[in-house]
């Protein structure tokens, strides 16, 4: 797999054979996990367990690592002298990459067919730099530098290694942020054509193992023998080209191979990614259309609620004339509930956020919803106007709707707190629940919507999650009746 050869280095009398198919096998596997890592790192919340699930995985990547050269050293040693090693790499090979696989799958909330994305993205960053850097390096350009001088070899290696990794994490990454599916659950075709462009690399990278790391020195080794007993080079062919010089043109197509194909499939990737951006970006334009036109009706329904109110009071105060007694004291407390709602507009300090809780307060009022808010003492100035509209008019929304189920007024109930703790705000937004918890998708502890549109309507928590982690935060649901619980956090 690029250096896993059999090869003896000895520089200075020192046998360097273990330690290089060590250091090998190690950045192989090590390389194959942190490119898979790059990717899944940011796109998911960590597992339960996170530190003891990654001491876990990562034992196993490193005993799966550690294969290829115990393997080696039983041939060498005569324990298995029938061993074949292009064998053992033939199977060791996948093994690694499937190591890489469990790793993130383990240690991140995330569907199959996001892990299945991101451990693809992963093996063709893995592919592309061992096929053009080491491979092109240490087999073709200089094939004898990694005998003569391991320790430069280890150093160069992990320098370029860990140098592509970052450009990979600064360049690549950005681009494939977003989940690999519109809803973020699971796609068959995905899945299938992840396993099929997994399976395209392994073979390409077994077969370009095999003829660049076997058959092309045996080869070589032959004709050198043939030329050593008779004297005669081996002749040319019909265009004048040496025998050895068709080896050379072999092997540089086989190494090759394995990073073009690389390459198409990160093409390919990019092809899926960008399609399901489009899908998105559509779903969202479908959504902020609904959300408009919702505006409109909460809007003109305020203003109707509004005129009727007026209407009201003007002949209330007119009638408070001839009222006497209980009656007018009756009138009187009427008129006042009246004035306090118009009295009741929000005031947080945050104009943004005293415009949305003002008019949600005029759509509960009118609706008979009980909302009730304490968001004072925090400091909003650093949440964008655009995200704290979003983010908090997605949650109440949500709670407005469900209670608005329900025909008892004890149970029409929503309330939203928020507390600072440092640069730390914490917004709760509770309302009253019923019936069964909502079923939790596995890959990312979002309730599964039962709406027809899934796509559209399952943006708005996708949308408030996105916005709280954009400021280092996350959100967290606890669906425990009689209390539905949206939990937001954000770093200012």
């Amino acid at each position: 797999m690029g250096g896993l050869s059999g090869v003896v280095a000895t520089p200075g009398g020192v046998d360097w054979t273990m330690p290089l198919q060590w250091f090998d096998a190690f950045r192989f596997a090590a390389c194959t996990a942190a490119a898979v890592e790059v990717f899944a790192r940011n796109v998911a919340p960590r597992r339960d367990g996170y530190v003891l699930r990654t001491t876990a995985m990562g034992l196993l990547t490193a005993v799966v690592g550690a294969v290829y050269p115990v393997a080696f050293l039983m041939a060498r040693s005569g324990m298995l002298p029938d061993l074949s090693m292009v064998g053992v790499a033939m199977l060791w090979i996948p093994a690694v990459f499937l190591a890489a696989l469990l790793f993130v799958r383990c240690r991140y909330a995330m569907s199959w067919t996001d892990a299945l994305s991101r451990w693809t993205l992963g093996l063709c960053v893995e592919r592309f730099v061992t096929t053009f850097f080491h491979n092109w390096l240490f087999l073709i350009i200089v094939p004898g530098f990694r005998d003569e001088h391991p320790i430069g070899y280890m150093m160069i290696c992990i320098f370029v290694y860990t140098l592509f990794l970052l450009a990979a994490n600064r360049l690549l990454v950005p681009v494939f942020a977003a989940t690999a599916t519109q809803s973020g659950g699971e796609s068959r075709t995905l899945i299938a054509l992840y396993l099929a462009s997994f399976i395209m690399l392994t073979a390409v990278s077994n077969g370009s193992m095999h003829v660049g790391e076997y058959w092309i020195p045996q080869l070589r080794a032959g004709i050198g023998d043939t030329v050593k007993t008779t004297g005669i080079r081996q002749p040319s062919g019909t265009n004048g080209v040496d025998c050895t010089d068709g080896l050379d043109y072999i092997l540089w197509f086989a190494t090759s191979m394995a990073g073009v194909v690389a390459v198409v499939v990160l093409l390919f990737q990019y092809a899926i990614h960008h399609t399901v951006a489009l899908q998105r970006d559509r779903a969202m334009v479908r959504l902020l259309a609904e959300q408009k036109e919702r505006q409109y009706a909460t809007l003109r329904d305020n203003i109707d609620f509004i005129n009727r109110r007026t209407h009201d009071l003007k002949h209330q105060v007119a009638a408070l004339a001839f009222a006497d007694g209980d009656r007018r004291t009756t009138m009187v407390r009427d008129v006042q509930r009246s004035l306090d709602l118009y009295d009741a507009a929000a005031d947080t300090g945050n104009a943004a956020l005293d415009t949305l809780l003002t008019e949600r307060g005029f759509h509960c009022a009118r609706n008979g919803i009980r909302f009730s808010t304490m968001v004072r003492g925090c400091d909003w100035s650093a949440i964008d106007v655009v995200d704290l509209f979003t983010l908090l008019g997605n949650a109440l929304d949500n709670a407005f709707e469900y209670v608005s189920r329900f025909d008892d007024p004890a149970k029409r109930i929503v309330s939203l707190t928020a507390h600072q703790h440092g640069r730390l705000i914490v917004i709760s937004v509770d309302n009253h629940f019923e019936g069964d918890s909502p079923t939790l998708r596995a890959d990312d502890g979002l309730p599964v919507t039962t709406k027809p549109d899934a796509a559209a309507h399952g943006i708005g928590l996708k949308s408030i999650r996105a916005i709280a982690r954009r400021y280092g935060g996350d959100i967290r649901i606890d669906a425990a009746p009689p209390v539905f619980t949206l939990q937001i956090s954000l770093m200012t």
